[in-house]
């Protein structure tokens, strides 16, 4: 609108741009969050929302044909603010964790990048018809790829949303004429003019105001299909954030619950512990008893019957007889012993005769002996590989302590 002003259709004063000033910062003043990353090279004016304000108020306040201002300054200075949003825009979508809108975010930012070619598009055709044709190649340069970045900004927002192509119909049919056709012969007439030829005579003010009724239209006809897909968008991530939201609620619930939770966790948790730790000690004094009683059941059962038989019996192995080329039995009782339990104690008799077992059990330990019976003062053994002077030594130390020790028992 700021080009209008500068051109040959320009009104007396401004005043007519100060609805678009105020709809431009009612439109900043509405961001809740202003983007700090907005200007990757950090200028000032991009920081916060009142820099921004107070950019484009110095540079409205400022605008005016006789201090040197032309229309490229103009297109160059809104143009630098709307590419820094746009590029900020197509970094987003690729850092958006919801996938579910990029088609829709795709589309949007195509059709926003489309709108700002045609803003400049309308602007140079304006002074193009105004003037009777461009100051410059450069500007005709400019408006060639203009419409071409929006042809390419506009088929590609059609790929990624149905609703572009629909919701453009329906504003060119409230418009009532073929607004596609209009503006496609004014382009014909832009793109094929002739350089060089009487500007003068091919200038047409009421042309250049057709032009700019017309471009406006198909402006806001882009504006609408935006504000749709922005309302789609929105729609979405409400969605989302709703489904977020509860699933938030829910996960709190359950920590809430887990928290409450964790002190009934944890004092069941260490009684138990406590109570396999008393399981623990009472199974290892269980085992050692358990022990013992088997040392004493073998001691036992090593004294019935021979040891090798014996570990047989435990493994429930059967027991088959042995050979052997050669055995002696032994079997002693003490002299005399009637009498000397007559003269006697019963104590002192048991005394003696555990004494002479005991002294007997010890020597035998060292030969391959086998003790066969213990009753009262018998005493038998058995074994199948000593020869009878082996029996000799043994027994000569055996019968020596109970002479020794019947005076000391005597009454």
């Amino acid at each position: 609108m700021s080009v209008l002003y500068l051109s040959a259709l320009k009104p007396e004063t401004k005043t007519f741009l100060l609805t678009e000033y105020i709809e431009t910062d009612r439109a900043i003043n509405r961001l809740q969050v202003w983007p700090g990353n907005l200007d990757k090279l950090d200028r000032l004016r991009f920081e916060t929302k009142t820099n921004m304000i107070q950019y484009l108020a110095r540079r409205r306040q400022a605008l005016t044909p006789s201090d040197g201002f032309n229309i490229q300054d103009e297109i160059n200075f809104y143009t630098d603010i709307i590419k820094v949003v746009i590029k900020w825009m197509y970094d987003s979508i690729n850092e958006t964790e919801f996938a579910v809108v990029w088609k829709p975010l795709v589309a949007y930012q195509k059709l926003t990048s489309a709108k700002e070619d045609v803003g400049v598009e309308r602007a140079l055709g304006t002074v193009f018809y105004a003037n009777g044709g461009f100051e410059s190649h450069s500007f005709f340069e400019m408006y060639n790829t203009k419409v071409h970045n929006f042809r390419a900004y506009y088929k590609t927002a059609k790929l990624y949303s149905e609703r572009v192509d629909m919701i453009y119909a329906t504003t060119v049919q409230e418009v009532g004429n073929n607004l596609t056709d209009i503006i496609d012969q004014f382009r014909f007439d832009i793109q094929h003019h002739v350089e060089g030829s009487n500007a003068s005579a091919f200038a047409d003010l009421a042309k250049a105001r057709h032009w700019f009724d017309n471009m406006t239209i198909y402006l806001d006809a882009l504006l609408n299909i935006q504000q749709d897909l922005g309302s789609e968008i929105l729609a979405i991530l409400d969605t989302v954030v709703e489904n977020v939201t509860s699933n938030l609620t829910i996960s709190a619930a359950f920590l809430v619950i887990v928290i409450l939770m964790c002190p009934f966790v944890i004092w069941t948790t260490e009684n138990l512990t406590s109570s396999i730790q008393k399981y623990a000690l009472t199974l290892v004094d269980k085992t050692r008893e358990l022990t013992r009683e088997k040392r004493r059941i073998d001691s036992l059962l090593y004294q019935l019957v021979p040891k090798p038989v014996a570990e047989q019996l435990k493994q429930s192995k059967t027991i088959e007889a042995q050979y052997f080329k050669s055995a002696t039995i032994l079997f002693s009782d003490v002299f005399k012993f009637n009498n000397i339990m007559d003269e006697f104690k019963a104590g002192d008799v048991v005394e003696l005769l555990n004494e002479l077992y005991y002294i007997i059990d010890s020597i035998i330990d060292t030969y391959d002996i086998y003790k066969v019976n213990a009753t009262n003062d018998a005493y038998m053994v058995a074994s199948g590989n000593h020869t009878g002077m082996g029996w000799h030594s043994v027994f000569g130390a055996i019968l020596s302590l109970p002479v020794n020790n019947l005076h000391r028992h005597r009454r």
